[in-house]
């Protein structure tokens, strides 16, 4: 009898010993999971730096480009100031031809107040420039109106021009040349 009351001890201190290892194994297995969420977690917020970090890059480079835009068109201005002793023609002539400077080295689509803020014109003289640009670069300089009467200065390359040539016709720019004229 006595060695059945051991042999059950025994079998029931294995058992203990048993539970308590597996109690002890969740342990450590729930403690390693909340570790990797923790980990997870600071992964999730160090991604979500880098995304605001690279938008506000991307921000500041392009207040960088209009930066030196501005600062382009601002070292145009006073030689023009200086040429222009002739009449305010040469002005818009070299204002014209500093914005398409700055478009051919950053084309895109420019809206009048872009241009306004760009070129730190009034907007009834950014109209004339723009108007002026055309007339100086109709083969890369390309205007369009948008809805509400607003108007777009865009700059197309050698490559692009070939292309727009052989799918347009004049007669919307003619109409666009008359809009603009009626609008200045």
């Amino acid at each position: 009898m006595f060695e059945e009351l051991l042999e059950l001890y025994k079998t029931k201190a294995e058992e203990i010993e048993r539970d308590r290892r597996e109690a002890q194994a969740m342990i450590m297995l729930v403690s390693a999971i909340d570790k990797m969420s923790q980990d997870m977690d600071s992964k999730k917020s160090d991604v979500e730096l880098l995304g605001r970090l690279i938008d506000q890059v991307d921000r500041l480079s392009k207040e960088v480009s209009d930066l030196k835009s501005q600062f382009r068109t601002r070292q145009a201005r006073p030689s023009a100031a200086v040429e222009s002793g002739a009449g305010d023609g040469k002005a818009l002539d070299n204002h014209a031809r500093s914005l398409i400077d700055i478009m051919a080295e950053k084309p895109g689509r420019y809206t009048t107040s872009e241009l306004v803020d760009m070129l730190g014109l009034n907007k009834t003289t950014v109209i004339s420039v723009m108007k002026r640009a055309l007339e100086l670069d109709p083969k890369h300089v390309k205007m369009s109106q948008g809805k509400r009467r607003k108007l777009y200065l865009s700059y197309v390359s050698d490559e692009d021009t070939q292309k727009v040539e052989s799918s347009s016709g004049t007669g919307e720019s003619d109409r666009m040349k008359l809009e603009l004229m009626a609008m200045t």
